[in-house]
């Protein structure tokens, strides 16, 4: 089994992703592509949970969604999963 390498953010990285109201990605930034190791094409029209990773609890998520459902701005560390 291949050992989890972590991948550090560059000062100037900034991550950014979009999607529907059904967690469908419509957008993602450059860096969150190169950092996701997709492109954007890859991600475009997939469920947002192809870069959830294993060790990020459900409660986040949960916690996320009805958050922005309520019209509010969530915010938080996630821990994502890499092609």
């Amino acid at each position: 089994m291949k050992e989890e390498e972590e991948t550090i953010l560059d000062d100037y990285a900034f991550l950014v992703s979009e999607t529907d109201e059904k967690g469908i990605i419509r957008f993602a930034n450059r860096d969150f592509c190169n950092i996701a190791e997709y492109t954007l094409e890859e991600l475009i029209g997939k469920p947002h949970n192809i870069v959830r990773h294993k060790d990020m609890p459900k409660v986040a998520f949960k916690d996320l969604w009805e958050t922005v459902t309520k019209g509010n701005i969530w915010t938080g560390y996630v821990k994502n999963a890499t092609k």
